[in-house]
């Protein structure tokens, strides 16, 4: 136990230690990234603020120009200044280099920048043509009495020999620490052990959190470097270049100081360890020699073979446990057996219940069922939950089984009304309640009353069937339509699922009504009726609204397919004939088509549209298909 501890405390100072060291050179970090940022900022700002006073004094420049002032300033600043007209020619450069007054620098991404963006900028790394070192070119634009442009001023930097990227050797990052500069487009421009080329950052680096970097995130992450190790590492954007500045410190630098401190306390720990341990197994051995016959007595207590625990000792608190255990066991003997007589007292009841009674374990399974549930469901406990679900009708069997095993992880009661497939494989409905039972707060299992539901399902099913279809046709009526016709314009509304809509009644039904009866018109809604479950898919939904007024709905059809289904709807109830009397009484009808459109708010939209167009076939002579 000592050893574990020593362990524990150990492996406890040494996660706080590296939290604490970690936690206090990221803040470290962020504040010399940041310190960094914002001088290199300051320098490129101070540049162009410095190039763009001289720029505004030169709105005309010819050969000469620069040297005619006085910019001796601008070298502590600059390594060059070129300007460039507004066709990307050098007009003058100070100092003066040979060959570079008249050069056409259209080959050059900065100058085709400049003049397509015409703002301060500052240029891709390029290698000079004269000096062959790495440089960037700072550039603001020039613009003449009118303000049109008028090409640019540039100053050169060479980056080795810059005090951008000086004093980085003084800043507090340790012997591995370093500084990295790259531009946004991933072109080295300053490294501790690569200043004389431009290799890609990425190549340098091999960081994958550079890509992140390079696309503009500034933050602080750990990983790996590229000479092996991980790091912390601070990355910063320089804006007004389009630079990244990181900053990466090792962590076997970081955790130097806390590895030095805890490998001291380490060994003073072994130490102390190997001459306490042999103490304490002593003095241990010594306090639990009586514990001995306590642990045999105990075992004989739990065979049964005594009642009580009889260890003479003179230790107190050993005294002490061995009357408690006896008081507890006599509690729970006398528990056990009051427990035993309820048992009964219950099943007794239950029995003789004529109601379908059931009672479970902690567990679930069947324990006892009576006689009247043996009867009606053909079960004899013990049962386990897997053996009586099998017979739970497959669509409300994964919920009711998903039900009880939560009703009996939390001890909550349970009701629920489902299928149940008996012997016959004939279902019935079931109506189940259960009770949790606990005694003293413990769990003891469920009791549960069960009953059959059957009849009383089959004629609520009935009831919500003819609430919403026409006793006539067997169609749906106007309101089981509209609920439907609901349910499609949510759906529209949602996912954009097409629907159309088909509204018509019977051309001149009036005059089989009067002249052939009731009987004959009832006959001829019942064969409209079969026209339009020919002519349905098992997804769409056909009504008879009232009278001779029937309706379509067709989920998910464009109104194109909904066109040609009303167009053989309507050749199909054309068709139709009825015989009555030695004549043959036929009808037609004038269907309007519309579907959901954008602008649609609810359902009376589209059925206006669909009814309207309804109107419109018969005006145009009826038995004719339209659409709105």
């Amino acid at each position: 136990m000592w050893f574990l501890l020593s362990l524990l405390l150990l492996s406890f100072g040494w996660q706080s230690g590296t939290l604490l060291v970690e936690e206090t050179n990221r803040v470290h970090l962020r504040y010399e990234a940041d310190l960094i940022r914002n001088a290199i900022t300051h320098q490129v700002d101070q540049r162009l603020e410095a190039l763009e006073r001289l720029a505004g004094t030169l709105p005309e420049a010819s050969p000469g120009t620069l040297a005619t002032g006085r910019h001796e300033a601008l070298l502590t600043l600059f390594d060059g200044l070129v300007v460039v007209d507004a066709e990307n020619a050098v007009v003058d450069d100070w100092p003066r280099v040979p060959g570079r007054a008249g050069k056409d620098v259209n080959d050059r991404a900065y100058a085709r920048f400049m003049q397509a963006v015409q703002r301060p900028h500052v240029s891709e790394p390029f290698i000079g043509a004269l000096s062959g070192q790495p440089m960037v070119m700072m550039l603001v634009p020039r613009r003449d009495a009118q303000g049109r442009y008028a090409g640019f001023l540039g100053g050169l930097v060479e980056v080795d020999g810059s005090e951008l990227f000086e004093g980085f050797d003084r800043l507090r990052l340790g012997e591995a620490g370093h500084v990295v500069v790259a531009t946004a487009s991933g072109r080295l421009l300053y490294h501790p052990e690569q200043r004389h080329d431009m290799t890609d950052i990425t190549e340098a680096e091999g960081d994958p959190r550079l890509e992140h970097a390079l696309l503009g995130w500034e933050g602080e992450a750990r990983g790996e470097l590229r000479q092996g190790g991980e790091a912390l590492k601070a990355y910063r954007q320089i804006w007004p270049a389009d630079w990244v500045v990181g900053v990466y410190l090792p962590l076997d630098q970081v955790y130097a100081p806390l590895t030095n401190v805890m490998e001291r306390i380490t060994r003073q720990a072994w130490w102390a360890l190997g001459l306490l341990l042999p103490m304490m197994g002593a003095l241990i051995w010594l306090a639990l020699r009586p514990l001995t016959r306590l642990a045999k007595q105990i075992k004989e207590l739990s065979l049964g073979r005594r009642r009580v625990l009889e260890i003479p000792t003179r230790m107190t608190e050993l005294r002490r446990v061995i009357d408690v255990f006896n008081e507890v066991e006599q509690q729970r003997l006398e528990t056990l057996e009051d427990l035993q007589q309820r048992r009964a007292l219950l099943k007794g009841i239950l029995a003789a219940s004529p109601q379908g009674m059931f009672v479970t374990d902690t567990l679930g399974q069947l324990t006892f069922v009576n006689q009247a549930l043996k009867r009606l469901l053909g079960i004899t406990p013990p049962i386990r939950l897997a053996t009586w679900a099998r017979h739970i009708h497959e669509e409300d069997r994964a919920p009711v089984v998903e039900a009880w095993q939560a009703c009996l992880h939390h001890h909550q009661d349970f009701d629920r009304q489902f299928r149940y497939c008996g012997e016959n494989e004939e279902p019935i409905w079931l109506d189940v309640h259960t009770n949790a039972i606990s005694v003293d707060g413990e769990f003891i299992g469920l009791v549960g009353a069960v009953r059959d539901i059957t009849q009383r399902q089959h004629e609520d099913a009935l009831r919500r069937w003819e609430a919403e279809h026409d006793p006539l046709t067997g169609l749906l009526n106007r309101r089981g339509f509209e609920r439907r016709l609901e349910e499609a314009f949510t759906e529209w509304q949602k996912v954009g699922t097409p629907s159309a809509v088909l509204l018509f009644d019977l051309d001149h039904f009036k005059r089989i009504n009067d002249e052939g009866g009731h009987a004959l018109g009832d006959a001829m809604l019942q064969q409209v009726a079969a026209a339009m479950g020919a002519e349905t898919r098992s997804s769409d939904h056909a009504a008879r609204q009232g009278g001779d007024e029937f309706a379509m709905l067709l989920p998910g059809c464009e109104l194109t397919r909904a066109m040609h289904i009303a167009e053989s709807l309507r050749a199909r109830i054309m068709d139709l004939g009825l015989e009555q009397h030695g004549r043959t009484w036929r009808v037609t009808v004038s269907i309007g088509v519309s579907d959901f459109q954008r602008a649609d708010q609810a359902i009376d939209d589209v059925v206006n549209r669909a009814d309207a167009a309804s109107y419109e076939a018969k005006a145009r002579g009826r038995n004719d298909v339209l659409s709105a």
